[in-house]
């Protein structure tokens, strides 16, 4: 009998006929697995002579394209890293300590929201969006990247939070099945799918 992510699979392959064709005769070598989160984060970036650049550090659910935006930020700051360690080693421990709060500061801009992206507070505040308090200039800076530069989104940001939470607080019930059900989920997406 097949596992559901397996039909899947075959009745996505059935509906192209070109890939079909080329798969005639291929064999499953292991079970198709699925899972609702790829997502990882190193609880450190630096060490004694090492330095954690780009998906050896985190990769992050490409909800908002967001991956290789953080890896090309975290080569140039780690580039600019390492030579401060080579060139001033006296200078590389608050070195590595700043790039290590650079890289966690940009996963977790986008983190923030990937984890929330599908629950239904979050789906009502990107559908009915407000630029009251500069929520909506906030997140679309967030989402188009520009979180390194300092740019002036903070009053925003919290606004935008603050409101999500106080929805979430108006919809508890709503709120805590989709919390629940992402908690499920990231740690065993087959349960969450069978329940």
């Amino acid at each position: 009998m097949e596992s559901e992510p397996e039909q899947f699979l075959l009745d996505t392959i059935a509906l192209c006929p070109p890939l079909v064709e080329r798969m005639r005769g291929a064999k499953l070598v292991s079970p198709v697995t699925a899972t609702g989160n790829y997502s990882y984060s190193s609880q450190r970036s630096v060490g004694a002579n090492y330095i954690l650049l780009g998906d050896a550090f985190a990769f992050i659910d490409p909800v908002f394209s967001s991956g290789v935006f953080l890896a090309m930020h975290s080569a140039f700051v780690g580039a600019e890293t390492v030579v401060t360690c080579l060139d001033h080693p006296e200078r590389a421990p608050r070195a590595m300590k700043a790039y290590d709060a650079s890289v966690h500061r940009g996963t977790a801009s986008f983190t923030w929201f990937i984890h929330r992206a599908t629950s239904p507070v979050m789906q009502h505040l990107f559908l009915y969006p407000s630029n009251r308090f500069k929520m909506q200039s906030a997140l679309l800076s967030i989402l188009a990247g520009d979180i390194f530069r300092g740019t002036r989104m903070g009053l925003g940001l919290v606004a935008f939070k603050t409101v999500y939470y106080l929805f979430s607080l108006f919809n508890l019930k709503t709120a805590l099945n989709a919390w629940r059900r992402r908690k499920q989920l990231i740690s065993d997406p087959d349960a969450a799918r069978a329940a």
